[in-house]
């Protein structure tokens, strides 16, 4: 008898061990009301950043924050709108489903957090900018035309480059826009 309880202790004991260590090991997101495609991510110090696409939603291009790369914590958004056109504001019976902004672009670069972004309704890139990546106030800065799947690249001589394109690759050189 003896046997079969040190038994029955030693398997409960395991099992709340098991159990604990599986909810010590669960991650607590966000809801954010949005598939999260088309990521990118930065490391500054020890944190994590992650921006994605929202599409035809605003506010857009949501900014996360984790430590561990597993908890997640949704602290900022590039914009609130991301253009006046009748498309993004539902008005006079037009939408743009599926067609506001895509593939975000997250760079730090000399003590400034950059996001940019395009939009195949607007056909503009989009490039915001803040000191805060968390509170803010973001400046935004845009330009025709809209350059696909982008990415933003500072060289090391100070130039800022921009390499977009799906099939054939493109360089660009941003002159004075940020």
């Amino acid at each position: 008898m003896k046997k079969y309880i040190f038994n029955y202790l030693v398997c409960s004991l395991l099992l709340v061990m098991h159990t604990s260590a599986l909810y010590a090991q669960q991650a607590h997101n966000p809801t954010i009301y949005a598939d999260v495609p088309d990521l990118s991510m930065i490391r500054v110090g020890n944190t994590y950043y992650m921006s994605s696409t929202t599409m035809h939603m605003s506010p857009g291009v949501p900014i996360m924050k984790s430590t561990d790369l597993v908890n997640w914590k949704l602290v900022s958004y590039a914009y609130d709108t991301l253009d006046d056109v009748d498309e993004l504001n539902l008005a006079n019976g037009k939408s743009t489903y599926g067609r506001g902004s895509w593939a975000s672009s997250l760079r730090f670069y000399n003590g400034t957090y950059y996001v940019s972004t395009f939009a195949g309704t607007t056909g503009k890139t989009y490039i915001y900018s803040t000191k805060n990546i968390e509170n803010g106030p973001w400046k935004a800065v845009s330009f025709k035309p809209s350059l696909h799947d982008h990415s933003l690249f500072f060289d090391d001589d100070g130039k800022v480059y921009m390499v977009y394109g799906g099939g054939r690759i493109m360089l660009a050189e941003l002159n004075d826009v940020l």
